[in-house]
Protein backbone atom coordinates (compact mmCIF):
# COMPACT_ATOMS: atom_id res chain seq x y z
CA UNK A 1 0.00 0.00 0.00
CA UNK A 2 1.32 3.40 -0.87
CA UNK A 3 1.64 6.26 1.59
CA UNK A 4 -0.46 9.23 0.64
CA UNK A 5 0.83 12.27 -0.59
CA UNK A 6 2.38 15.18 1.40
CA UNK A 7 -0.53 17.84 1.61
CA UNK A 8 1.38 20.93 0.75
CA UNK A 9 0.92 24.23 2.60
CA UNK A 10 1.68 27.18 1.65
CA UNK A 11 2.24 30.63 3.67
CA UNK A 12 0.66 32.79 1.30
CA UNK A 13 -2.31 31.28 1.36
CA UNK A 14 -2.64 30.94 5.52
CA UNK A 15 -1.74 34.17 5.74
CA UNK A 16 -4.80 35.12 3.52
CA UNK A 17 -6.76 33.41 5.36
CA UNK A 18 -6.05 34.68 8.51
CA UNK A 19 -6.17 38.02 7.36
CA UNK A 20 -9.32 37.53 6.67
CA UNK A 21 -10.14 35.91 10.00
CA UNK A 22 -8.94 38.96 11.48
CA UNK A 23 -11.46 41.60 9.43
CA UNK A 24 -14.38 39.41 10.52
CA UNK A 25 -12.76 39.61 14.56
CA UNK A 26 -12.66 43.01 14.26
CA UNK A 27 -15.69 43.21 12.92
CA UNK A 28 -17.93 41.27 14.87
CA UNK A 29 -16.18 42.78 18.12
CA UNK A 30 -16.37 46.89 16.83
CA UNK A 31 -19.52 47.72 19.23
CA UNK A 32 -17.29 46.98 22.08
CA UNK A 33 -14.28 44.60 23.15
CA UNK A 34 -13.72 42.31 26.15
CA UNK A 35 -10.33 40.34 27.20
CA UNK A 36 -11.93 37.37 25.06
CA UNK A 37 -11.76 40.09 21.73
CA UNK A 38 -8.31 41.45 22.48
CA UNK A 39 -6.59 37.67 22.93
CA UNK A 40 -8.24 36.36 19.86
CA UNK A 41 -6.79 39.37 17.85
CA UNK A 42 -3.49 38.69 19.20
CA UNK A 43 -4.09 35.28 18.69
CA UNK A 44 -4.81 35.89 14.55
CA UNK A 45 -2.21 38.61 14.30
CA UNK A 46 0.47 36.03 15.79
CA UNK A 47 -0.88 33.66 12.81
CA UNK A 48 -0.70 36.44 9.94
CA UNK A 49 2.75 37.28 11.65
CA UNK A 50 4.25 33.19 11.50
CA UNK A 51 2.70 32.64 8.06
CA UNK A 52 4.77 36.26 7.13
CA UNK A 53 8.03 34.78 8.75
CA UNK A 54 8.01 31.63 7.65
CA UNK A 55 7.63 32.43 3.82
CA UNK A 56 10.62 34.89 4.51
CA UNK A 57 12.58 31.86 5.66
CA UNK A 58 11.18 29.33 3.02
CA UNK A 59 11.98 32.44 0.10
CA UNK A 60 15.38 33.00 1.61
CA UNK A 61 16.85 29.81 1.28
CA UNK A 62 16.00 29.08 -2.03
CA UNK A 63 15.52 32.56 -3.69
CA UNK A 64 17.59 34.88 -1.75
CA UNK A 65 17.66 37.76 0.15
CA UNK A 66 15.98 39.94 -2.22
CA UNK A 67 12.48 37.31 -1.53
CA UNK A 68 12.59 38.96 1.87
CA UNK A 69 12.27 42.72 0.56
CA UNK A 70 9.24 40.85 -1.48
CA UNK A 71 7.91 39.74 1.52
CA UNK A 72 8.18 43.01 3.36
CA UNK A 73 7.36 45.32 0.57
CA UNK A 74 3.82 43.26 -0.02
CA UNK A 75 3.09 43.57 3.77
CA UNK A 76 3.75 47.22 3.60
CA UNK A 77 1.46 47.72 0.36
CA UNK A 78 -1.47 45.80 2.51
CA UNK A 79 -0.84 48.01 5.42
CA UNK A 80 -0.72 51.83 3.82
CA UNK A 81 -3.68 50.60 1.21
CA UNK A 82 -5.67 49.54 3.95
CA UNK A 83 -4.99 52.43 6.41
CA UNK A 84 -5.62 54.43 3.02
CA UNK A 85 -8.93 52.69 2.33
CA UNK A 86 -10.91 50.73 4.91
CA UNK A 87 -9.66 52.81 7.96
CA UNK A 88 -9.50 56.05 6.23
CA UNK A 89 -11.00 59.00 8.02
CA UNK A 90 -14.66 59.97 6.89
CA UNK A 91 -13.31 63.87 5.51
CA UNK A 92 -10.38 62.20 3.45
CA UNK A 93 -12.70 60.20 1.09
CA UNK A 94 -11.95 60.99 -2.31
CA UNK A 95 -8.80 62.85 -1.91
CA UNK A 96 -5.44 61.62 -3.09
CA UNK A 97 -4.90 59.26 0.22
CA UNK A 98 -7.82 57.24 -0.82
CA UNK A 99 -6.95 56.95 -4.28
CA UNK A 100 -3.67 56.10 -3.20
CA UNK A 101 -4.90 53.52 -1.20
CA UNK A 102 -6.61 51.75 -3.90
CA UNK A 103 -3.01 51.91 -5.56
CA UNK A 104 -1.37 49.74 -3.14
CA UNK A 105 -4.01 47.38 -2.72
CA UNK A 106 -3.97 46.60 -6.23
CA UNK A 107 -0.05 46.55 -5.90
CA UNK A 108 -0.66 44.59 -2.85
CA UNK A 109 -2.89 42.10 -4.59
CA UNK A 110 -0.27 41.55 -7.42
CA UNK A 111 2.26 41.20 -5.39
CA UNK A 112 0.87 38.48 -3.23
CA UNK A 113 -0.31 36.52 -6.28
CA UNK A 114 3.55 36.92 -7.48
CA UNK A 115 4.32 35.49 -4.00
CA UNK A 116 2.11 32.75 -3.96
CA UNK A 117 3.76 31.64 -7.41
CA UNK A 118 7.30 31.99 -6.31
CA UNK A 119 6.54 30.42 -3.00
CA UNK A 120 5.03 27.37 -4.97
CA UNK A 121 7.87 27.26 -7.37
CA UNK A 122 10.26 27.28 -3.90
CA UNK A 123 8.54 24.61 -3.08
CA UNK A 124 8.77 22.59 -6.45
CA UNK A 125 12.39 23.05 -6.00
CA UNK A 126 12.36 21.68 -2.12
CA UNK A 127 10.98 18.52 -3.00
CA UNK A 128 12.34 17.82 -6.49
CA UNK A 129 15.91 17.98 -4.46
Amino acid sequence: MSAAPKRRSYAVVNACMASVVLYYVLDLSSSGRTWIDYAVITLVVGAILWNVVQLSIKLRGQCGTAAVWHVQRTVLFWLIGLFNTALIRPEDVGSWKHWLGWALIVLAAVDTIALFRRERAAERTITAA
